[in-house]
C-alpha cells in the first residue's frame, strides 16, 4: 500500500506558496545541473508544444530530468490534436470489422490523449489549479548599502 495523503511539495513549490502557518521547512532538494532539453524523435507539433511550455515557464522551472515528463505531455497534445482534426472530418459513428456501427476509434486516442495530459499537467504545473498555488516570491528592494559589508578589495 502507497503512502497516503497528498504528494508532499518541494521546497521551490512551498517557498512560492508562502508559509503563512509557520509550519517547520523541508531541507532543500537536490536540484539537477543540467537544462531540459528537446529529444530528438519529437517532430512537428510535438515538438512545437515543447518548446512551448519551456519558454512559457520561468527559467529554471524545468531540469533535464523533466525532459521525459514534458516530452510526454507534448506528444499526448500532437496526439490529441491529430484526433481533434480527423474527428472533425469523419463521421462520429463508422462501420466496425463486422459492420456494426461503433463509435470512431479516434475518441478513444482523443480521449486517452486528455487523461494523460491532465495527468501531466498536473504534475508539470500546467494547469490552472497548478499555477493558481504558486505565488513568486517577494522580492526585497535592494539597499543602497548592499555590498558595503564584506566586499571585496577587488570592488573597492
Amino acid at each position: 500500500m502507497g503512502v497516503r495523503g497528498p504528494r508532499p511539495e518541494t521546497p521551490e513549490i512551498q517557498a512560492l506558496k508562502g508559509n503563512p502557518g509557520k509550519r517547520k521547512k523541508r531541507p532543500a532538494s537536490i536540484k539537477p545541473k543540467s537544462d531540459v532539453y528537446i529529444p530528438n524523435y519529437l517532430t512537428g507539433d510535438a515538438r512545437e508544444c515543447f518548446e512551448m511550455i519551456v519558454g512559457a515557464m520561468p527559467p529554471g522551472t524545468y531540469a533535464a530530468t523533466d525532459t521525459g515528463g514534458v516530452a510526454v505531455y507534448a506528444s499526448a497534445w500532437a496526439d490529441h490534436k491529430r484526433a481533434a482534426e480527423a474527428l472533425s472530418v469523419e463521421p462520429a459513428i463508422v462501420p466496425g470489422s463486422t459492420g456494426n456501427m461503433q463509435p470512431n476509434p479516434w475518441f478513444k486516442i482523443k480521449n486517452e490523449a486528455a487523461r494523460i495530459m491532465m495527468s501531466m499537467g498536473d504534475r508539470l504545473g500546467l494547469d490552472p489549479k497548478a499555477r493558481a498555488a504558486l505565488v513568486p516570491p517577494e522580492e526585497k528592494p535592494k539597499s543602497k548599502f548592499s555590498g558595503l559589508i564584506g566586499r571585496s578589495a577587488e570592488t573597492a
